[in-house]
């Protein structure tokens, strides 16, 4: 009798240390499929970062280029009004 307890008790252990076995393997590939989302996900968020460095590259490459033009057209308008000063100052000068 006794033996039988003990054999009862102990198939009753064996089928707990394997419905925790399997819950531990459920929870380990349940952690991997986990996983597996994040780095698929940071890998988007990744791309998408990467093509909005380019679009800000490619804006201030043409913000760069405008502000070029506008510093020429400043510095022409600049240098006529000084041209024109001088010369109307020479054309004084030279009346008198």
């Amino acid at each position: 009798m006794p033996d039988t307890h003990l054999e009862e008790r102990i198939a009753g252990l064996e089928g707990s240390y394997r419905e925790l076995t399997k819950r531990i393997d459920d929870l380990r590939s349940e952690m991997h499929r986990g996983f597996d989302g994040v780095r698929a996900e940071s890998d988007n968020v990744r791309t998408r970062l990467d093509g909005l460095a380019d679009d800000v590259k490619g804006l201030r490459d043409e913000l760069r280029g405008e502000m070029s033009g506008n510093f020429r057209w400043t510095m022409s308008l600049i240098l006529i009004n000084w041209l024109s000063l001088l010369a109307g100052i020479f054309l004084v000068a030279l009346k008198k």
